[in-house]
């Protein structure tokens, strides 16, 4: 390759990953089908946008949900827990008791 060829494919690659870090869509392809969608990157807006993706038609647990969110937004699975309870408190999730190796664990359904 000549260095004009390996200048403008350095180029287009840069401008296609500053539109993909300063977009205001975020790409949401790991909680249902492949979208963009204009979202608030709020760890609540995010478990909303998977329980209406009918993630929460089974009973998840905190650590569940934390695993799944981890692939797009990165926190500490107390920030989820904490979130999930105040979805809770506001009434847009459910409560349930799950049952894993023997214990029953506090889950969240829709």
């Amino acid at each position: 390759m000549n260095s004009k060829e390996e200048q403008r494919r350095i180029i287009k690659r840069l401008e296609r990953l500053e539109k993909a870090v300063f977009s205001s869509t975020t790409n949401v392809s790991c909680l249902g089908k492949t979208s963009k969608a204009n979202i608030k990157n709020s760890l609540p807006d995010l478990i909303l946008m998977m329980r209406d993706r009918g993630i929460f038609k089974q009973p998840k647990s905190a650590s569940e949900v934390h695993k799944e969110l981890s692939q797009i937004y990165h926190c500490e699975l107390d920030r989820v827990d904490t979130a999930l309870r105040r979805l809770k408190a506001r009434k847009k999730l459910r409560v349930a008791s799950k049952t894993i190796k023997g214990e029953k664990i506090l889950a969240y359904v829709w």
